[in-house]
């Protein structure tokens, strides 16, 4: 009965037990994010360093962090997915179609390099968010659209408004990248 009970307390003690296993990348604190390739206005730049500090990972550093996070990004790929029929002046429905939704994508390529050694500790490796939004897409500055749901109506300015947003997507996408992938 005694050997019984000490094999029984030795496997109760054993199971929570174990070795920690030693990660190949080393595990530093600090980070740098360079200037993105292609950030045209810097917003993506700031949005990353923004969920840099938001999320604790890393403490940001201006210059000389441990790691350099590398970002460039692709082109941006509009898709045309929602669509209405074209009117006449007197409110007629045409034949024709026009488009009055619109899903914007980007694609980045992120590495992060070990900055003392300059050797590639994670990808590169290639993110991509989008994001969807309204529009009239031929409509006069400054119209009222008559079909809009609270929409943006000139697509300019629904084009412009939609960066911010997908620059945090993307953003978010690149944190959790560099911070879950230990």
């Amino acid at each position: 009965m005694r050997i019984l009970c000490f094999f029984f307390l030795l496997i109760l003690v054993g199971c929570g037990y174990h070795f920690e296993e030693e990660s190949s990348i080393p595990r530093h604190t600090t980070i740098s994010v360079p200037y993105v390739e292609g950030d045209w206005d810097g917003g993506l730049t700031a949005a990353i360093v923004e969920q840099i500090g938001r999320t604790g990972c890393y403490t940001y550093q201006r210059d000389g962090g441990a790691l350099t996070l590398k970002v460039q990004l692709g082109n941006f790929i509009e898709d045309n997915i929602g669509f209405r029929y074209d009117r006449d002046k007197h409110g007629d429905l045409r034949h024709s179609i026009i488009p009055t939704e619109t899903r914007l994508k980007a694609k980045v390529v992120v590495t992060l390099i070990e900055t003392a050694s300059g050797r590639a500790l994670l990808g590169p490796a290639c993110l991509t968010a989008w994001i969807e939004f309204d529009h009239d897409y031929e409509s006069p500055l400054n119209s009222v659209n008559i079909f809009s749901l609270g929409q943006l109506s000139d697509y300019d300015d629904a084009f412009d408004a939609a960066y911010r947003p997908l620059n945090r997507e993307l953003a978010q996408k690149v944190v959790d990248f560099i911070c879950d992938s230990w």
